[in-house]
């Protein structure tokens, strides 16, 4: 993941613990098989605001290559064996896959139905001039102190910048838009804005865990968090398709964030896919993140910003 902007995990628990796993199985297949070293560090934390979802990070998702062919649908997928469990309602595993590409996705798994968390989306920091201040993923998941913390929406101004590069914008510290509408605690961050980004064409709303994921840029009455994003993945179990959404960003291997929820709304999954890492992840098409969603049994799922964000 890039130092600057990766996504963050922590754990309620008190001791330190080594977060492992790897290995590789056939698409549409997953598996966790092996160690494929690093460690995670996660450390205490409180009893409220225990989940975070971030809505503007300083990293967006660059062009890819051209097109490939669609992966075949799932039939069934082996379930992954826990890798640590870093909240009682929240277990991480790590699943890998390979397809067209070779993909290693970071995949947290939610009990909906737990009274002590909730989501939140970025509060409004105008301070810069804009609707928010850039800040690393991880440096939002200790100033809120949660458990867990992800990209989420695209946001301009942007420059990916050079391999290694100091080029790149906005650093930390520099003010960025939202590409569409964001809600935080009720409170509209970012407007409603359909001309920006052709892969926003869906929303996804909370309140407390309840989740909904809708078209266009609204969320329902009583939703008080938001972050518009996609393009959307699955609309009541159903495939959509990413032709009118920028199909090149779709169809190319890259890292990813998205999330999903299950029919009955009690379990919900973040996943973050590693990519741009020849030999050992390269990212994956929407089409095979759409894949991981079914096999885990997901009914609704929306793409969420990617790159170097995740």
């Amino acid at each position: 993941m890039d130092a600057r902007c990766s996504s963050a995990y922590r754990s309620n628990f008190k001791d330190d613990a080594a977060i492992v796993g790897g290995g590789f199985g056939s698409l549409p297949s997953y598996s966790n098989v092996g160690e494929i070293g690093g460690y995670v560090r996660i450390r205490t934390m409180g009893l409220i605001g225990l989940l975070s979802f971030f809505a503007a990070t300083g990293c967006a998702t660059l062009p890819g290559a051209a097109p490939m062919a669609a992966p075949a649908p799932v039939q069934a997928a082996p379930a992954a064996p826990v890798v640590e469990r870093i909240h009682p309602a929240i277990t991480y595993r790590q699943m890998a896959g390979v397809g067209e590409h070779r993909f290693v996705a970071h995949v947290l798994e939610i009990d909906l139905t737990h009274p002590a968390l909730a989501f939140r989306t970025t509060a409004a920091d105008r301070s810069a001039g804009m609707e928010f201040t850039a800040l690393s993923t991880s440096g939002y998941l200790d100033k809120v102190d949660a458990v867990a913390a992800v990209n989420a929406s695209y946001f301009l101004p942007f420059a990916g910048g050079s391999p290694d590069g100091d080029d790149f914008y906005p650093h930390e510290g520099e003010p960025v838009n939202a590409s569409g509408a964001v809600i935080a605690d009720g409170v509209v961050v970012s407007p409603v804005e359909t001309d920006l980004d052709l892969r926003v064409n869906a929303i996804i709303c909370f309140r407390g865990l309840r989740i909904v994921i809708a078209d266009g840029q609204i969320c329902p009455g009583g939703y008080d968090q938001g972050v518009a994003a996609g393009p959307r993945l699955l609309a009541g179990g159903e495939r959509r398709s990413f032709e009118k959404h920028d199909y090149r960003y779709a169809s190319t291997a890259q890292p990813r964030t998205a999330m999903g929820v299950s029919a009955d709304g009690k379990t919900g999954w973040i996943i973050v896919i590693d990519g741009r890492q020849k030999g050992y992840s390269e990212g994956a098409s929407l089409d095979a993140l759409t894949d991981l969603f079914l096999a885990l049994g997901a009914r609704e799922a929306i793409n969420l910003d990617g790159g170097g964000s995740s």
